[in-house]
């Protein structure tokens, strides 16, 4: 079975998995190691950084939760981001139409330096207003919770009525969307606090991307591919921005990059 098809039965899973919540018995309590909107009908699980933010404003430490994430994380890295998180799988998808729609792939904007620290500044200000608040600040603006929670409810509460923060959402989630037509994954590349944090365990994961540069003919065809944008072949499977989708092992034509598990040794 090819990376891509193995890549959409993955993250169609993880899309199943979250909504499995149809009665209170499957409604775990636990987190998932990708963005995923707790207030989502079928909720199965609750989001990681909307369950930090719960805890910090309770003057907590959300033990059980590090422990999930620091878990998941070893293990796959920011892997999660390339084969489970749903928001990830309909950014892939929003590209792949552009790609079908002008004949090109979408624009590579590497954007100024400083643009990759944005998703470290909003963990920051996330966990810091989180705590000074004791509420779930990132929550009031989160475009997945706009998709996967407040669309739903829109539609299977509209005798309810709409407040003025479910159109803020909205707005968000549009322009986050826009945005991801022109620039692949741009929220997992710029804004995602989860990125931001399962990034900095791509150096020491089990699961990475190994460069062979026997084989490399420094042709770049994988990093043209990168969804990410990486700019150099030494990123490949350590840099905090790859998200280990196997991309770029399916565009090198000598087969030079491989998804692997490695120990370490």
């Amino acid at each position: 079975m090819k990376t891509p098809v193995k890549r959409k039965i993955a993250q169609l899973a993880a899309l199943a998995a979250c909504n499995m919540g149809i009665s209170l018995a499957l409604k775990t309590g636990l987190t998932v190691p990708f963005m995923y909107c707790h207030g989502c009908p079928l909720a199965a699980f609750a989001c990681p950084i909307g369950a930090i933010q719960n805890f910090l404003g309770m003057r907590k430490v959300p033990f059980l939760v590090l422990g999930i994430l620091a878990l998941a994380f070893l293990f796959l890295g920011r892997a999660t981001c390339g084969w489970l998180c749903p928001f990830g799988a309909l950014q892939d998808l929003l590209a792949s139409l552009t790609v079908k729609r002008t004949g090109r792939r979408p624009l590579r904007h590497q954007g100024p330096g400083w643009t990759r620290y944005l998703k470290f500044l909003i963990l920051g200000a996330t966990l810091a207003t989180s705590y000074a608040l004791a509420g779930p600040t990132f929550c009031w603006f989160c475009p997945i919770g706009a998709l996967f929670a407040g669309i739903p409810y829109a539609i299977m509460y509209s005798a309810y009525g709409l407040g003025l923060a479910f159109y803020v959402h909205m707005a968000i989630l549009a322009l986050v969307l826009l945005a991801a037509l022109k620039v692949p994954r741009f929220w997992c590349r710029y804004l995602c606090p989860l990125g931001a944090i399962s990034g900095l365990f791509n150096k020491v994961s089990v699961a990475t991307a190994q460069l062979d540069l026997s084989k490399c003919v420094e042709c770049h065809m994988c990093l043209a591919e990168c969804p990410m944008g990486l700019s150099s072949l030494d990123q490949i499977g350590s840099s905090v921005e790859c998200i280990l989708c196997g991309r770029c092992s399916e565009a090198c034509p000598v087969g030079a990059v491989k998804l692997v598990l490695s120990t370490g040794g």
